[in-house]
């Protein structure tokens, strides 16, 4: 899966969280493209991976109740 800034919305929506523009840039930067390891062989996130580092990441943008 690649993140699509549609779907980075959409998550956003889901977790009623608000973000700065930059880190927004930041996470599309990372998750909108194929990754590469250190033998530089060429993978695709998974939508869990990408669903579990946005949650790690966003964490602290999450309102205290």
């Amino acid at each position: 899966m690649i993140l699509t800034k549609e779907e980075l919305k959409s998550i956003l929506e889901s977790m009623r969280i608000s973000i700065p523009a930059e880190l927004e840039i930041e996470l599309l930067a990372q998750y909108a493209s194929y990754a590469t390891d250190d033998e530089g062989h060429v993978f695709e996130y998974t939508k869990q991976d990408i669903y579990e580092q946005l949650r790690k990441k966003l964490r602290q943008y999450e309102k205290s109740a």
